[in-house]
Order: structure tokens, then C-alpha cells, then sequence
């Protein structure tokens, strides 16, 4: 199997003091054009690599017609549109910095939107904690909706045979890298509105259909998950976070998400991202070397197409994780409960988007996806182009931001 070269990432990230000496200089020497905006564009020096300099250059050029039209006062939008891209750049990677941007470049451009947000700012960092606090799944209800609250039995696996994930053949384990044709749909199924006819978003074909319709894709190779927990027990062992998280984490409440990818052992764990909720920061974006042989790398939902020297073991991904968080950090994201399976982890306070929005309407067997939620409540689609595991982690946050704002603003009326 080929091995080719996956783009540089950031695993835990800190306080860049040469950066900030950089930001520093680039702020003096801007003072004498505080009264000439600058003419020629050009984006202050990074140490990081998040984009070419003609596509930053291209970036600083947008933000500065937003700010124009939308902030007529500002009498140096170059000066200023260089400045927030050099913000975004120096705190992302080429991974996290085209996602942190749409939003950066969203809020510019809709700032009505954001405007009830602001308020939100005037609560201390407390009263949102405290509103967190109350918006965490009940430990009843995780259980229901398919997270793992306590330590199950291992049961392995002795069937010779799988039914593939995609077109649910039979195939025998042994003979999984043996070179065969899968064809499938890999879109989700959904049905019309007003009628009970349902399709594939992947390619608009009829669900119900009885005409023999082909499917949209095909891969070389079959593929399959592990369906139970007690097998997953088996290959990893599931651990209780207040076992191994003994210190306190660097960060109170993290957007979450997890990629993965399909190996000889099921579907595992390949990469975490994590984002704090107060900043927006991704302050951890970790390659984690699967326990089996990689046979297909799920490439258009994981964003990962090869493994290299970046990865890093499954156990020193958790002791990364074990920096940002401990036992009582608040964890938010969306189907959560998949991604704390494939971390193995048991962990009491979880904010999950699928469970809690829209209220009263999910169940453990329907919910809503979160792009369907970040287009209702944020006004925003994402999940369009190349994947970023940063741009989910963010939207489930500012999901749960928003309706923390009007807690917040409710809260305050009474």
C-alpha cells in the first residue's frame, strides 16, 4: 500500500513568545500609517505554515472589502484586514486555518448575528460555566444514546465472516486485503418533504426505488465496524477519565471531534482535534496510529489519505489529551458518543448537540446531523470541500453558544 506525505500539524499548542515579540514589531512599525492606509498587501511573517502567501494574500484582500462595506469608519481596512488574518494564522495550522477564517470571515460579514453573542461576554466566565453545567447530558440519557458509562466485559470476536459496512456483502476476515469490488452509497439517506419517498443526499438516487439503480461509488476493498461494545473491550480497553486524568487540564470546556478510518480491526480512531470553547482555539490536533492495518483511510469524512512520521501511538495521544483536560472538563460535539468510543474513554460530562437540539425531537434512533443544526440556529453551511475536523469541533460550540446566550439573556430577566 502506498505511503505518501500528510500535511505538518499541531499537537498541543502554547504561547509563542517569538510570535508575539513579531506581533509586537509589525504593531510598532504599523503606527506611522495610522493615518495612510498601507497600499501593498503583504501578510506579516508566521512561523507556522497555514496557506500560501498569495492565498493569504488573497484572504487579507476579502476581509478588507467586508470592512469597508460593512465598517465605513475604519480608516485603514488594509492596515486592519492584516492584522486579523495575521491573528488567524499565527494560532492555526494548514489544517485548522481555511475553517477558522470562513467563520472570522463570517462574523464580519453578518455582524447582526453576533450581536446578542456579545452579550453573552458581559457574564463571567463563571455564570457560563455554570450554565454549561446545567446543559450536560444526564448519565441516564448518555446510556440510551449509545455512551459507554462503565467498564464492559471483553468479548472477542470468533466469527470467521463480516457483513460490509458500505454494501453489507459477507466476506471472510482473512481474505479482507484480497482486491475485490465494493459498490455503495456513501451519502446518508433522507426523505422528500411533504412525501414518503426517500433518496441518497451523495447522488439524489431513489431509496425506495425498485428499479435497479446502481450505486455512485466503489472502493477495492471491503470494510467493517465493531458493532459491540464488549469486542471493542477486546481490541482497546475502555478507561474511566477520572482514573487517568489525576491533573487538572489546561482547559475548562473543549469542542471534540474525532476522525476515523477503516483497518483490519474495524473502524479506529486516526486523528482528535480539540477546541476551546472561549477562544475558538484548537489547542490539540493529533494523528493517531491505528492498531490495525489501514484498508481504506475513509479519506472524504476523515480528511486523512496516508500515514506518516506525524502519527503518533494511541497512548501518547492520550496523555496529549490529558494536557487540555482532566476528569470535570466540560466535552462538547455532535454523535459524541463515537467519538468517545473510539477513545476508549468514560467521561461524566458531555454537552452533545444531537441530543439536546432541537429539544424534544431527537431520539437515539433520529437525529439531527450537525450540518442540518449549524444551518438553522447559526445561519451557516459547512462540511462543504475539503474536511476539517476543526470546523466541526467549532460549530457544535457555537451551537451550544448561542443558546447559552439567550440561558444567559433569559436568565437575566428573571
Amino acid at each position: 500500500m502506498s505511503v505518501s506525505e500528510v500535511r505538518p500539524r499541531k499537537r498541543v499548542s502554547e504561547d509563542d513568545t517569538s510570535s508575539n515579540k513579531r506581533l509586537k514589531t509589525s504593531t510598532t512599525e504599523a503606527q506611522p500609517f495610522a493615518q495612510e492606509d498601507i497600499k501593498l498587501i503583504l501578510p506579516k511573517e508566521v512561523k507556522t505554515f497555514p496557506a500560501t502567501i498569495q492565498d493569504r494574500k488573497r484572504h487579507i484582500q476579502t476581509i478588507a472589502q467586508i470592512i469597508r462595506r460593512k465598517q465605513p469608519s475604519v480608516k485603514t481596512p488594509n492596515l486592519k484586514a492584516t492584522d486579523i488574518e495575521f491573528q488567524i494564522a499565527r494560532s492555526t495550522t494548514n489544517v485548522t486555518y481555511a475553517s477558522t477564517l470562513r467563520n472570522a470571515i463570517y462574523k464580519l460579514q453578518h455582524p447582526e448575528k453576533f450581536q446578542s453573542t456579545a452579550q453573552t461576554k458581559s457574564h463571567s466566565k463563571e455564570d457560563v460555566l455554570k450554565l454549561l453545567k446545567s446543559m450536560e447530558v444526564p448519565i441516564d440519557k448518555l446510556k440510551k444514546y449509545g455512551f459507554v458509562m462503565s467498564v464492559p466485559e471483553a468479548v472477542p470476536y470468533t466469527k470467521i465472516t463480516r457483513n460490509c459496512q458500505r454494501c453489507d456483502t459477507e466476506f471472510k476476515l482473512c481474505q479482507q486485503l484480497e482486491p475485490t469490488t465494493c459498490e455503495f452509497h456513501y451519502g446518508k439517506i433522507r426523505r422528500n418533504p411533504g412525501s414518503k419517498t426517500r433518496f441518497y443526499d451523495c447522488c439524489l438516487a431513489p431509496k425506495d426505488d425498485s428499479r435497479d439503480i446502481k450505486p455512485c461509488d466503489s472502493r477495492k476493498y471491503h470494510v467493517y465496524s465493531n458493532p459491540s461494545v464488549e469486542e471493542k473491550q477486546s481490541i482497546r480497553p475502555y478507561v474511566k477519565t477520572e482514573e487517568i486524568f489525576d491533573q487538572r487540564g489546561k482547559y475548562r470546556v473543549l469542542g471534540i471531534d474525532c476522525e476515523m478510518g477503516y483497518t483490519t480491526r474495524g473502524f479506529e480512531l486516526m486523528r482528535v482535534t480539540a477546541v476551546d470553547y472561549f477562544t475558538l482555539k484548537t489547542v490539540m490536533d493529533t494523528y493517531v496510529l491505528p492498531f490495525g492495518e489501514v484498508v481504506d483511510f475513509n479519506t472524504r469524512f476523515s480528511g486523512i489519505s496516508a500515514i506518516d512520521g506525524n502519527f503518533v501511538s494511541f497512548n501518547q495521544m492520550i496523555q496529549e489529551l490529558g494536557i487540555v483536560m482532566d476528569k470535570d472538563t466540560i466535552l462538547i460535539g455532535h454523535g459524541l458518543e463515537n467519538d468517545m468510543n473510539a477513545l476508549r474513554l468514560i467521561h461524566n460530562h458531555i454537552i452533545d448537540t444531537s441530543i439536546l437540539y432541537p429539544k424534544f425531537e431527537s431520539t437515539p434512533t433520529s437525529r439531527k446531523s450537525l450540518k442540518d443544526l449549524t444551518f438553522k440556529y447559526l445561519s451557516r453551511n459547512i462540511q462543504v470541500g475539503d474536511h476539517d475536523s476543526a470546523e466541526d469541533s467549532i460549530a457544535a460550540i457555537e451551537i451550544v453558544k448561542y443558546h447559552v446566550d439567550k440561558m444567559g439573556i433569559n436568565k437575566g430577566r428573571t
